[in-house]
Order: structure tokens, then C-alpha cells, then sequence
């Protein structure tokens, strides 16, 4: 088991993906398969994780050790948040938009080479990191704006401008049943991040946050229109997973605490499984389904076997024990629940047209009755009679957290959609979970190839040939990224690529794109990358783990240049949709808030 385990690790460090710990699920056909000792554990021992006996999980709230011994922590099973700040709150309060500072390491940068007997999940290695600052941030400059006109720059003048679209980008929230028996955190390591991370048990927290900050940062006079949520959104393809995300999203009290009914801290609102009232995300909210929101973490296809692994009682590779202190990973029995059920294309649409009504839209983009055979595809026209949103799903039901694009997707969605656009005069902008440079052929990660699957630069060509398509928004790595991709010609300039990071990894951002006519026949693409704004220790608490993560350099650096965080990114108007555009701009804002609201001014 070990030597196939070191193959499979020697051929994940050549792979750039975000689950690349999880070859080991990939190559023995089921999680069950993968339960021996990883080939070095995260704790600082060589010996395994802990076993948990199953008296310590079949307790309610406060289970305290079944030891006859004192309990050093007075039946805590977390540090209480206020405890992990020796220091208080941050000494400065950090503004929301990059364009006026930015959070910043206090520590400088990340260290160049990991330890890997220090994992920050334990407390361990967390004690150790916070001796050395790793989780201490200042406010830091602004980050600047950068003009980008790789696909071409207009000869005129600009004319007098006018904002079309003005909304939100985020993608990869990742939310996890951290008690989940399908969890791969017996695996985690620098090289292979994402088993498990040492912030992501107060991640509703930072969501919210994320909403209150992008409520609070909007004017009355113009709110945003629309968000687009770029896939990922769960971690595991769990039904609970995704209820907790629709429930935050929109407003609605959720506790995400599966299996027995935790507390970890005495009392209520003060640890990761207490219920929490979140704020709503601001406007009504597109759903694109991502790998993980349709595959066992991430990589491993829906079947009968990890069906029962989810509902079961046994965790092989490692999942959270919030009975015990720090909710160390552990492997052996968990509670069931059957909330845990795995999703299919069709129970997650038929999930989000079950949700409330506000903040909309119904459904979140997909529609009563829909196809879903060739992909959980959709339009929107998200801003009528000027921009469409041609949400692509591309997710690869095979396994792997590559995606992939059949023909039969092509042929019978894609290219009629394009055409229809074109025939409509509008804008279009793509959206999908997976960036072209991160779709393959290979059933599985690394498969035979499969004969109906299209590459990524196929892809590429295909859609550049199309002018009305100005964007393409995209998830996937977690990393702050903007990419021009040509066309053929000057008739057929090309779009842009912008991927806009992810909530669940440093430096848990989303990004405000405004799209604004330049009365010169061309449009800018406005992208500000925004942080959220703490107001209590939990939400700082998650800022500080991820934090943490990054600079121990367990988790890669997902922050981008200045030409891939605040970018204003110019593309000629489509003559197919010069008439749509002019008449939009008619009566469409002067007012620029990229250029006032995200840079401070009233």
C-alpha cells in the first residue's frame, strides 16, 4: 500500500490541480481502500491517528472524555475564540476594497520550504506558527488599477462613459461536513493541499462577513445586480453541504454540525457548531456547479459504494472529532446522518428551485423541467437586452477534478446559444467552474481518454470565434488570475478570463466587476478585488487559520500580480451588439463606481 501511495504522490507533485491529495481515492476505487497511515502523517508522530472509540461519539452536546482523569480544559472542546487573541482585535480596521489597502502579513512573506511535522490543523503546529507571527496581518497599501488592452486598443479617444452591468464574482467557498466519514485529512499535505484546512470550521462566518461587507460597500442608488458563484460552493457533493450553502446565501439560520449535536464551547454563538443567523448575499445569485459540488471531495465519481461510505459510520482517512480537544482529524467510527446523501445534477437543480424566494432569482439560474442530460446548463439575461450568461457546467461525472466538455455539449447547447445571442445583439459572458486550461480528455484524473470529450484550447478557439462573448468567469484554483485569450482576427478580438480567487483559501476575496461603455467603441471590464470586513473573533478567527495556512506554506499563493487583481480590461464593442449597447447607455449611470464608490468616495 505504501509504495502505491509514494507512486501516486510522485505523480501528484506534477500535477497542478487543487485535489491533487486525493490520487490515492482515484487509483483504489474506493475511500475504504485508501485507510492505511499516510507516508507522513500530520500530526508530528509517525504513528497513525488516533482511533476514536464510539462512546466518545454517541454522546449529545458537551461530551466530555470518557477518562476518569481531570479535564485540563474545563470541558472545552475548542480554545474559546477570545483565547487564541491574546492581543485583541487588529490595531486598524481593514477597508473592503484593495483599491484602498489591503490586508497585508505581518510576517512578510510565506517561508520558502513547509514543515512537514508542523501541520497548522493541530494545535501544535497552530501554538507554533503564532509564535512566529504567521497569523498577524496589517493593513498594507492600496493595490493599484491596472489598464490592460492586450486585445486591442481603441484609436479614439475615450467619449463620455456610461456603467452597464455592475456586479459580484466569487467562487470556491468549499463549504465541508467537516464530520464527514468521506474526508481525506489523514492525507493532507503542503504538496497536496485542500484535505483539510485549519480555517475552514468557521467558514459561514467569513461568508457572512463577505455579504455584510459587499451589502455595506454598495450605494443605495446602485446596488449590485446580479453575483455569479463559480462552482465549488460544497466540498463533498453532500445534500447537508448544500443546504448550509443555500441557507447562508440566502439568509437563512443554519448550524453546520452533522452526525451528533455538538458544542465544543460552552454556550451559544462562540464555536463553529452553534447555529448562526448569516447575512444574505446582497443581490439575487447565479449557481454553477463545480467538481466538487457533484463528486466525493472533489475527484471521485458518484457510486454505490461512496454513497454508503457517506451515510455510514466509519472514516478511514481522516475526519474531524469534535468530541475531542482542537477537533484534531481522526480515523474510526463517526455518527451517521443521512443528510450526508451524495448529489446528481438533477437533485442539485432541483434543490436550488426549492429555495426561497429572496434574494433570487428562482432557481439561481436553472428552470423547471430542464435538460440536464448533456450538463446542469443555463442562460441568464442578467441585465435585459444588453448581457447574457452562458453558465456552462463542466463538471467531469467520470471523476477527476479536471473538467470536461462533451461534444454532444457543444453541438446541441453551446453553439446554438452562441448563435442565438448573436442573432439577439447582446453581450454574452461565459461562466463555468473550470478555466479551459483545466479541462481535459481523461476519464478520471488520469484515464484513458475519451473519445466525445473536447479539449481546452478547442474550447478556446470555438468561443473566441465568437465576438459577442466578452468574458469568461471562472473558479477552480483558488487563484486570483486574469487571462487574455485572442481570436482570430481583429473582427474577432477574443474575451477575457477572470478568475477572482476563493473565499475558503488566503486571501479570501471576491471581486466587483462593472462593465462600462467608453463611447469610443470599445467597453472596459472593471475588476476590484475586495476583503472582507471583520466585526467579531470568529470571523477574524478564519482570517487568521487561512492566514496561517498560507504563510507556513501549507497552501499555495493564490494572491496573482497587479495585472490579475484591480484591472480595468478593454474589448471592442461586437458589431452585433453595438445597437443594444447604445441604447442601454442611454440612460445607463455616468457615474463609474469603480472609480468612486471602490476608491472611497461618496
Amino acid at each position: 500500500m505504501r509504495s502505491v501511495l509514494l507512486r501516486l504522490r510522485i505523480a501528484s507533485l506534477r500535477y497542478h490541480s487543487r485535489m491533487r491529495f486525493s490520487l490515492c481515492l482515484l487509483a483504489l476505487e474506493s475511500l475504504a481502500a485508501c485507510a492505511a497511515p499516510p507516508l507522513s502523517t500530520s500530526d508530528a508522530s509517525d504513528t497513525p491517528l488516533p482511533l476514536a472509540d464510539a462512546a466518545d461519539l454517541a454522546a449529545a452536546p458537551d461530551v466530555t472524555d470518557a477518562a476518569d482523569a481531570p479535564d485540563p480544559h474545563d470541558g472545552q472542546r475548542l480554545p474559546r475564540c477570545e483565547d487564541t487573541e491574546p492581543g485583541g482585535a487588529p490595531t486598524f480596521t481593514p477597508v473592503a476594497s484593495t483599491l484602498l489597502g489591503s490586508i497585508e502579513p505581518m510576517a512578510g512573506l510565506p517561508i520558502a520550504q513547509p514543515d512537514l511535522s508542523l501541520n497548522p490543523v493541530f494545535e501544535r503546529g497552530e501554538l507554533a506558527y503564532r509564535a512566529r507571527n504567521f497569523h498577524e496581518y496589517v493593513r498594507g497599501p492600496a493595490q493599484t488599477r491596472l489598464r490592460r488592452a492586450d486585445l486591442g486598443d481603441p484609436a479614439a479617444a475615450l467619449g463620455t462613459r456610461a456603467s452597464l452591468a455592475y456586479f459580484v464574482h466569487l467562487s470556491d467557498t468549499q463549504l465541508v461536513d467537516d464530520e464527514s466519514p468521506t474526508r481525506l485529512a489523514n492525507l493532507d499535505t503542503p504538496t497536496a493541499s485542500g484535505a483539510i484546512r485549519p480555517q475552514e470550521g468557521w467558514l459561514p462566518y467569513a461568508m457572512s462577513a463577505m455579504h455584510r461587507t459587499l451589502a455595506a460597500l454598495q450605494r443605495t442608488q446602485r446596488p449590485f445586480q446580479f453575483g455569479i458563484i463559480a462552482g465549488d460552493c460544497a466540498d463533498s457533493a453532500q445534500q447537508n453541504e448544500l443546504n448550509w450553502f443555500m441557507n447562508i446565501l440566502n439568509g437563512q439560520r443554519v448550524e453546520l454540525d452533522s452526525g451528533a449535536d455538538d458544542d465544543p464551547v460552552t454556550g451559544p454563538g462562540n464555536d463553529p457548531k452553534d447555529p448562526i443567523m448569516p447575512t444574505a448575499f446582497p443581490a439575487p445569485w447565479y449557481f454553477v456547479p463545480g467538481n466538487h459540488d457533484l463528486e466525493v471531495v472533489g475527484v471521485s465519481a458518484v457510486a454505490v459504494g461512496n454513497r454508503d461510505q457517506a451515510l455510514g459510520t466509519y472514516a478511514g482517512t481522516g475526519t474531524r472529532n469534535y468530541t475531542r480537544w482542537w477537533a484534531e482529524p481522526f480515523r474510526g467510527t463517526v455518527v451517521p446522518d443521512p443528510t450526508r446523501t451524495l448529489l446528481d445534477r438533477a437533485t442539485i437543480v432541483q434543490s436550488l428551485l426549492t429555495g426561497p424566494a429572496a434574494p433570487g432569482p428562482a432557481g439561481h439560474g436553472f428552470a423547471v423541467g430542464m435538460d440536464v442530460s448533456v450538463g446542469a446548463n443555463y442562460v441568464a439575461d442578467v441585465v435585459p437586452g444588453l448581457l447574457r450568461i452562458l453558465a456552462l457546467d463542466s463538471s467531469d461525472l467520470s471523476g477527476g477534478s479536471q473538467g470536461m466538455v462533451h461534444q454532444a455539449t457543444i453541438d446541441q447547447w453551446l453553439l446554438p446559444q452562441l448563435a442565438r445571442a448573436e442573432a439577439d445583439g447582446v453581450l454574452v459572458m461565459l461562466a463555468s467552474h473550470h478555466a479551459t486550461t483545466d479541462i481535459d480528455r481523461n476519464q478520471g484524473q488520469f484515464g484513458p481518454v475519451v473519445a466525445d470529450a473536447v479539449d481546452g484550447p478547442a474550447i478556446e478557439q470555438l468561443v473566441a470565434a465568437h465576438p459577442v462573448v466578452i468574458a469568461w468567469l471562472v473558479g477552480h484554483n483558488h487563484d486570483v488570475r486574469i487571462r487574455a485569450v485572442r481570436g482570430p482576427d481583429a473582427a474577432h478580438p477574443g474575451y477575457w478570463e477572470i478568475q477572482s480567487g476563493s473565499i475558503a483559501d488566503f486571501p479570501n476575496q471576491s471581486r466587483v466587476i462593472e462593465v462600462v461603455f467608453n463611447g469610443n467603441g470599445t467597453l472596459s471590464i472593471f475588476g476590484t478585488m475586495i476583503d472582507y470586513e471583520p466585526t467579531g473573533c470568529l470571523e477574524r478567527r478564519f482570517r487568521r487559520l487561512a492566514l496561517i495556512d498560507y504563510m507556513a506554506a501549507w497552501e499555495s499563493n493564490h494572491r496573482g500580480t497587479d495585472a490579475d487583481r484591480n484591472v480595468e480590461l478593454v474589448v471592442p464593442v461586437p458589431a452585433a451588439a453595438m445597437a443594444a449597447v447604445n441604447t442601454i447607455a442611454a440612460s445607463a449611470p455616468a457615474r463609474i463606481e469603480s472609480e468612486t464608490t471602490l476608491r472611497g468616495m461618496p
